[in-house]
């Protein structure tokens, strides 16, 4: 028993060498990979933003919807399902404090007859404003009149 494990520990010690040398020099990589690439989305951040009276918000999303489905249907923007319901959006202090919905982009109901899912760009809301997310899925609920 004793001379089992002194062998699991002693015999073919250059391939647990190499193991070993090729674990630590791969932990290295990866390390040194993330800590680069949130340092390079650190001043990406710093050149687009600057610092003083920075803020970020979230914001319900609305969708906007254009045209006149079929004949004796009918569109309810209240009715569409928002996936996801909330973008977050950076900017100043004093444009975000006037803003109160995040809109996608126009979504053609014209000559529709039953519900639909499509993926939608976000309307941008201001110059100096980032938003999260940039596409959404809304789900439009054309129903019988």
């Amino acid at each position: 028993m004793l001379e089992s494990i002194r062998d699991f520990f002693t015999k073919n010690m250059w391939l647990k060498m190499s193991a070993l040398l090729l674990a630590l020099t791969l932990w290295f990589y990866v390390v040194n990979e993330l800590n680069k690439g949130s340092e390079e989305d650190k001043q990406f951040l710093n050149k687009i933003l600057p610092s003083d009276g920075m803020a970020a918000k979230k914001l319900p999303i609305k969708p906007v919807l254009s045209g006149v489905p079929q004949r004796g249907y009918i569109a309810d923007w209240r009715k569409s399902v928002v996936s996801p319901e909330y973008c977050i959006v950076v900017g100043t202090k004093d444009l975000l404090s006037k803003i109160r919905f995040v809109y996608t982009m126009p979504i053609d109901v014209r000559g529709a007859s039953k519900s639909f899912t499509k993926s939608v760009p976000l309307n941008p809301v201001a110059p100096g404003i980032y938003m999260e997310e940039t596409l959404v899925q809304v789900m439009v609920d054309v129903e019988k009149q």
